[in-house]
């Protein structure tokens, strides 16, 4: 596979990785696996779970995690020394309820083997870990740069840019994108509304502000302050 040569220009422990270098990170491992942008028109969820555990072999396990962190809400956990994502078994419900919020959390410590494990025959990592082991992801008032990164590659993997750019293409040639489109178009693609919505602000396909309004850029929303003005 072709991850880590996107991988480069290391700032201290973590690299240093551009937007358009994660969409080619993440757009490889898609196509590794076998899905054709060139074939694919409308909103489709990405099957993470079989990428993880088939493609890369990393075993998907329920457990209760909690005592890894008693100051925050611990959604999962990557263990790279045994190839192990574990999800939170107190979480369960929550993630049944929302299938989005399970997708993600899964892509995001998908991301952080393909990231911040330097050497995958030797299992070594660039990561911190408490007991030099597990690696765990909870909420985060300011995250660290490894979880930026984790996240942006999660959004770029269950949200494919060359596919996005068509969908919301189609959507705007039927006029003017609505809020409830993009309700709909969230469990298409099987994600939150919320990341949803972050992803096509950071491809600039779509800008949404803090009240709901949608507009087709950023631009065109400070556009529209200064006309307000």
């Amino acid at each position: 596979m072709r991850l880590q040569k996107m991988v480069r220009n290391e700032v201290g422990k973590f690299p240093f990785i551009t937007p358009d270098e994660m969409e080619q990170i993440t757009q490889n491992i898609l196509h590794d696996y076998g899905f054709d942008f060139a074939k694919k028109n409308y909103p489709e969820a990405i099957p993470i779970d079989e990428i993880i555990e088939f493609h890369f072999g990393l075993d998907i396990q329920w457990d209760r995690i909690d005592h890894f962190d008693t100051s925050g809400l611990v959604m999962a956990a990557i263990i790279p020394r045994d190839k192990k994502i574990i999800m939170n078994e107190s979480c369960k419900e929550l993630f049944e309820e929302k299938i989005g919020t399970m997708n993600f959390t899964m892509a995001h410590e998908l991301g952080h083997w393909v990231l911040h494990v330097n050497d995958k025959e030797n299992l070594q990592t660039q990561m911190d870990f408490n007991d030099s082991e597990t690696f765990f992801c909870r909420s985060w008032s300011k995250k660290p740069r490894e979880e930026y990164q984790a996240d942006m590659f999660a959004g770029a993997l269950l949200m494919p840019k060359p596919l996005m750019q068509k969908v919301i293409s189609n959507l705007k040639a039927q006029g003017k994108i609505q809020m409830k489109q993009l309700y709909w178009l969230a469990p298409l693609f099987k994600v939150s509304i919320s990341a949803l919505t972050v992803r096509l602000k950071q491809l600039d396909l779509l800008y949404i502000d803090a009240d709901g309004n949608i507009f087709d850029s950023r631009s065109e929303s400070q556009g529209q302050i200064i006309l307000d003005i």
